[in-house]
Order: C-alpha cells, then structure tokens, then sequence
C-alpha cells in the first residue's frame, strides 16, 4: 500500500470500547489484512471535479461531491469481520470537534451532506510478484497471485474545512477470538476546495459560462484609464493553476496571526467562504506585496511592470518576505488569482473616479485658496482616476435575505477596520441601497462609488493663520462611481456594473440611499451650512472640456468655458494650472499655469480660454500613470467671490508593441522563438530598457534587460523561448518599461494542442 505501515498502540478505543491490538499471522486467523496498493485515480477524479489543471502531483478535489478511490486487498473483504474508515486531518491541532479531523465510514448508502464510502465495484484480478533470488545469480522467482481490486465513493459534504489534509486509510478485524487487529496506512496527502459546482456549496454559481470565467479561467483583463478618457484593458496573468500558487494560499490562511490565539476557531472558519474572503485580501496586503505610491520604486519592481500574480505569489512563497511593489490593480489581480485558487468565483472590477473618503462624511472635501492652489494639510481624503477592489459570489447566511451574489472585496491598504487594512466582503445590494450596516466596510465602498465632492474656498486667518473655510465653491453629486468595469464572461470585452452599485445620478432611489449612508456618516460641521445651497444660477459656471485623446509624447490641448449666470456683466480674473498627479488623486508636479487678467463677461455671455501644454512641460515630471489634473479658479472682480472646478484626464501609450509567432499553433512539450517588436514612441532617447514575456502554460515570467539606447522612432526586435505545457488556447503577456516611458503592453492568443 503507498505510504508507510505502522502497528498501533497496544490498547486503543474501538466502537466505544477498550481493546487490545493483537497482531494474528493469516494461518492463524484465516484472514488476511494488509492491502497491496491505493490508487486515488488523479486523473479521473481531477477531470470531474474541474481541477485538472492544477500544476500538483497531489490530489485537488472539490467539496460537496464524490470522488472515487481504488484499493487493491489480498483477499476479499468480509462485512462481518471488517471496517475501513478513511481519515483525513488538516491543520496544527486536528480534531473531530471543528470538523479538522475527519472519520469516513464504510456505508451501505452515500447520504448526502455527510462524510462515507461505498463500495461501487469489486473485482478478482491476477497480478506478478517478483521474489528476489537468495543466492548471487539465481534467477528471480515471479510469483502469480489473485488480489481483490475494490473501488470506493467517497462523498465529502458541502461544508467542509477547504485545506491541505493529511490522509490515512484504516482497518479493522474482529478476530475468532474476539479481539480486533487494526493496521493504518498513511496515504499521500490530498487537496480540498470550494465547489461552485454544487448546488450546496455557499459559493454555488448556477451559470455555467459565469463559472468557466470567474473560476477556470488564468487569463483576463483589469481595466485602467480614467472617467475622462474611458477604461483601457489591461491583460493579466492570474496562473492559479501553476505549481506553487496553491499551497501559497493555504500558507497565507495558517499565518493569519489571529490563528495563534485560537487555532481550533479559526481552522473551522475555513469552512466559510465569508471567512476565507475577507483574510485572504488582508493577508495579501499584509504579507504578500508592499504597496507604493510614491513614485520611487528602487530596489523593486514597479507595479506597471507587472503582467500577472504568478512571480509574485511564487517569490513570496519561496522567499517568505513581501514582494515590492504594488498598487490596487495589482492587488486586485494577486486577490483574484488567490482566490480564485481555493474555488470561489472572483473577478476584478475597476471604478472610475473612485472617492477615498477618510473621514466617513460620504464626502470627499478639497481645498483651494483664491488663486486655485490647492492647500494641502486640511483633508486625506481623494478621488483616485481608477480604484481596482475585486467581487466573490457566496451566500451570505450571516445577513438576512436579499443580499446573496456578489460581494466586493478591498486588499489594497487605505484605512483600518478593527485594526487590520480589511475591506469587505460588501453585499452589492447594501452598497447600492446604501445600507452601510450591513456586512463588513459597506460604508466604505458605498462612498468609493457615491460619495459627493466638494471644493471648499479657504482663506487665512490674519490673527492666528489657520485656514476658514469661507465659501462652497462647488459641489458634484454626480462625480464619482463613473463606469464601473469588468470584463464579459467569455468575450475580451468590458462588463459595465455601474447599476449594481448605484442608481441612476439624481434619481429618487439614488439620493435616498445617499441621505440613508450620509445618516450613518461623521459630516463636518461646517458642511451643515454649505452642502445644500443652491448650485444653478449663483454667478459664474465653469466648464472645462474633455481633453482629446492624448498620446505620451504629444502636446495637450484643452478649452476653458466660462458662462455668467448672472444679468449683470463682470470681470473676472481666471487661473488655470496643470499639476501631474498620481493616480490616486496625490498632486504630484506643478507643470504649467496661465492667467487670464480683466476678462469680460457679458450677463448671461459666454467666453471660452484655450489651455495648452507641450511635451517639454510635462516631459520628466509624470508619475508612472500620465495622470494630470487641470485646475480653474475665477475670482470676480466686482464682488471678489471665487468659482472653482477642475478635470483629471491622462496620457495614453501608442501601440508600439508586437509578438510575432511563426506557428499558427503550438504543441505542448516542444520549444519555439518569440519574436517582440517595438518602437521608441517619444520625441527623445529611450534608455534603460526592460522587456518582460510571461503566459500560464506558456512560460513562467522572464524578464530580458536591454542594454542599448533607442532613438526617436527607432525599433527593436527582441526572442524568447516558450515551452507550452498545457493545452488550450493561451494567452501570451508583454510588458516593456523604460527610464523615460513605462508600461507598454502587448498580448497575443495561441492555440496549444497535444502531440499526435
């Protein structure tokens, strides 16, 4: 039998009672115990549960269904004298009572919902043995004997602790003498995950395409961009499947620091899909990846290189220290990849012009002074052009009904819940009802998603300098939560779910579940007495034009309109100014500014100011995302009151990346060359060059350094290696950064097949 066999203590229980271990050769007893051999049928059994393309040699099962086991025995088993258990444990401190450890009986009929085996088949099969001669150069003596090949169901219940368990196969005999033998054999270990297969699994999805994407496949799309200029997709390599991730993700469940407290309460846990999806993206940010946003990435990879999770859970798991460094997308991925490894249906999403409310107010609160520069110090709070969190389909038992399906998920650290960087899991429908008591962080997302902005005018106190707010120069309650994004099942195309977190801008319900979030909030109190004055008809309205798509590399272009909606003319003096920011709404360089003096305005005219910045402004000064924010501030010079608006918008890379392929298709087990091209798309050298190829089935991530320049326009073509290992259509990854111009994207489908 595989695995070791070992005698058992001299006295143990047995059916509630004391007996001795008595070890009886077969002549003594007419009954012979030892078995031969254990087959866990992998291939059959991964086939059927969906988890075949797990790179591990150990069994990978799903909970709440049937596997099938083959135990080939010396003679023929006898249900009057005979009883197998199969025994499975996992983590530090197994036992029966959370369910940790395991006791599968020997059944007649499979029930559903608890642990048995049943025997499906039983048949006599003549096998060769190979007895060594005793003397040097005899001949070796084969042996013919007649062994019993019995073949076990095994139902494993919906609820079932997922994890790494240790497995041994146990038997009993009454002897004539009515003693019991027992012997135990210790079998190779085995995995067990969720099941969104089965209909009693909490994670059960009834779509089988839904199921296909958000459970099977290791290819996808994290869209990036902005409100202003739309979702970009981004290719990413989830790899839950490559060798490592597995067992990576179940180490990071063993080092939840809480399980050292309480084992036992928190290994039952793991049961819970609730459980395992709000540790997971907190054990992520926690041990797996360093965020930064600062712009400075050395002695690190900066997150625009990255292409998928695989290097980055791998290091980790082979390092045991956090990878450096990440930003949401990149978490989002990494949670994606995680847990889509234990079996629960999880996709990325991205929202645009995503509010990161600090303070709880439901409000995200800026502050300018007369002259449109923004003061800094008075509030953390921003609007990020993109935020990428992720969403798990369970039930939620643990709330009352109506609030199943998708839950969003957060691993990317902005504030503390009961201590811990933890978001979620947030019911859809609370978020969109504004139900912020209901799960975990509803508050939090609800506000990403429908939070109002506000732009406060400061002034100066002349006696002690601190800044009064003085004016409400704007409020938008319409400017966050802007095309909330994920890709369609099935199709490179993006999934809007915009209308799962929020009703239509300015309706009824929409405002309804604002007023029943912003009950629960913390406002300030100086908004009581600005947040709702009357916006329309108050003096002067701004509007800034969408910038044009926008290539890096190009010169930037924008209108400024000013209408007075007044009856009376006025002057205005007008301030525009460009500042590079990060992603997350952090002004990062000042860029340009232009001041209109003495502007005429008609009542009720209109006047429109151009706004421009060339390559030369902005080149050096960007952070990794392009991204920019335009500010306008009009002071009127006839009453000295002051408007404020602003736009985010960003660059966008040209499309100077290729893969060529020479084969229209691929054979697992051979190698081929890849070709990559690409061209310098700005108007200066591009140096300090780094080319990243990588592909679930395709190749683990290999980074080639470049150690030429590449003048304007000038290409360069670079070969890689791949070896397929899985058959399918895959999908090959591409990233190129440089000193001067980062993340440069390409990808490319490839049919895989097996040799003939």
């Amino acid at each position: 039998m595989g695995g070791e066999h070992s005698r058992l203590s001299d006295c143990e229980m047995y059916e509630g009672k004391q007996v001795e271990i008595v070890e009886k050769t077969g002549e003594e007893t007419g009954l012979k115990m030892k078995t031969m051999d254990c087959d866990w049928m992998i291939p059959t059994n991964q086939v059927a549960h969906h988890t075949e393309e797990y790179e591990n040699e150990l069994l990978v099962l799903r909970r709440g269904q049937t596997f099938t086991v083959k135990a080939t025995f010396l003679r023929k088993l006898s249900p009057e004298f005979d009883q197998i258990y199969l025994e499975f444990t996992t983590g530090p401190k197994p036992q029966l009572i959370n369910n940790t450890k395991i006791r599968c009986p020997l059944v007649t009929e499979l029930e559903s919902g608890v642990w048995g085996m049943k025997v499906v088949n039983e048949e006599e099969k003549e096998v060769e043995e190979v007895k060594k001669a005793e003397e040097e150069g005899g001949e070796d003596e084969v042996i013919k004997k007649t062994v019993h090949v019995v073949t076990f169901e095994v139902n494993i219940p919906p609820k079932t602790v997922v994890g790494k368990y240790e497995t041994f196969i146990e038997f009993s005999t009454k002897l004539e003498d009515g003693s019991t033998s027992k012997s135990r054999d210790h079998e190779p270990e085995l995995y067990i995950i969720f099941n969104p297969w089965c209909v009693d699994d909490e994670v059960y999805l009834e779509d089988e395409d839904e199921r296909q994407e958000y459970c099977l496949a290791d290819t996808g799309i994290i869209y990036r961009g902005s409100a202003n200029r739309g979702p970009r997709p981004k290719y990413w390599n989830f790899g839950q499947f490559e060798a490592k991730i597995l067992d990576c993700v179940l180490s990071l469940l063993d080092k939840d620091k809480r399980m050292a407290n309480n084992p036992n309460k928190w290994m039952s846990r793991r049961a819970n899909p609730v459980w395992v999806s709000r540790v997971i993206p907190y054990m992520i940010n926690e041990l797996v990846l360093v965020g930064n946003w600062s712009g400075d990435y050395s002695g690190g990879t900066s997150p625009t290189t990255w292409n998928g999770s695989v290097k980055i859970l791998t290091e980790h798991f082979e390092t045991q220290r956090p990878v450096s460094f990440g930003q949401c997308w990149v978490f989002s991925g990494v949670v994606t990849s995680a847990l889509r490894a234990l079996g629960i249906p999880t996709r990325s999403v991205t929202n645009f012009a995503s509010a990161h409310d600090t303070e709880g107010s439901m409000t995200i609160d800026k502050y300018i002074d007369e002259d449109g520069d923004e003061v800094d110090g008075l509030s953390s709070d921003s609007v990020w052009n993109f935020h990428v969190w992720n969403e798990s389909w369970m039930k939620r038992p643990d709330l009352p009904q109506g609030y199943d399906g998708w839950q969003a998920v957060d691993s990317t650290p902005q504030e503390e819940s009961l201590g811990l960087y933890q978001t979620g899991p947030a019911p859809l429908t609370a978020i969109k009802n504004g139900e912020v008591y209901l799960g975990f962080e509803t508050g939090f997302v609800f506000a990403e998603v429908n939070a109002d902005r506000v732009t406060w005018i400061v002034t100066k106190d002349r006696n002690d300098g601190n800044y009064v707010v003085s004016k409400k120069a704007a409020q938008y309650r319409r400017a966050v939560g802007k095309l909330i994004s994920t890709k369609q099942v099935g199709r490179d195309a993006r999934n809007d779910l915009t209308d799962d977190y929020k009703f239509k801008e300015g309706s009824d319900q929409e405002r309804a579940a604002f007023s029943k979030a912003h009950s629960f909030g913390s406002a300030l109190d100086y908004h009581k007495g600005f947040l709702n004055l009357k916006e329309e008809g108050e003096g002067i309205t701004i509007d800034i034009d969408a910038v044009p798509q926008t290539f890096h590399g190009d010169d930037i272009t924008t209108n400024v309109n000013l209408t007075n909606d007044t009856p009376a003319p006025v002057t205005v003096n007008v301030s525009a100014v460009l500042y590079s920011t990060s992603y997350t709404g952090q002004r990062q360089r000042f860029i340009k500014r232009i001041k209109y003096t003495d502007v005429k305005l008609e009542g009720q005219g209109k006047v429109t100011q151009a706004f421009g910045a060339g390559f030369k402004d902005y080149h050096g000064k960007l952070s990794k995302h392009q991204s920019f924010r335009l500010t306008v501030a009009v002071k009127v010079q006839e009453t000295n009151e002051v408007f404020a608006d602003d736009i985010d918008f960003d660059l966008e890379n040209k499309d100077v990346v290729s893969i060529e392929v020479a084969e229209e298709e691929m054979v697992v087990g051979q190698t081929y060359t890849v070709k990559v091209k690409f061209e310098n798309p700005l108007p200066v050298k591009m140096g300090g060059i780094e080319i990243t190829l990588e592909g679930p089935g395709l190749s683990y991530p290999v980074t080639k350094p470049i150690s030429r320049t590449l003048e304007a326009g000038e290409s360069l073509e670079e070969e890689f290696e791949v070896k397929p290992t899985k058959k399918g259509l895959r999908t090959l990854l591409v990233d190129v950064d440089s000193k001067q111009i980062q993340d440069l994207k390409a990808s490319k489908k490839i049919p895989v097949i097996l040799s003939s």
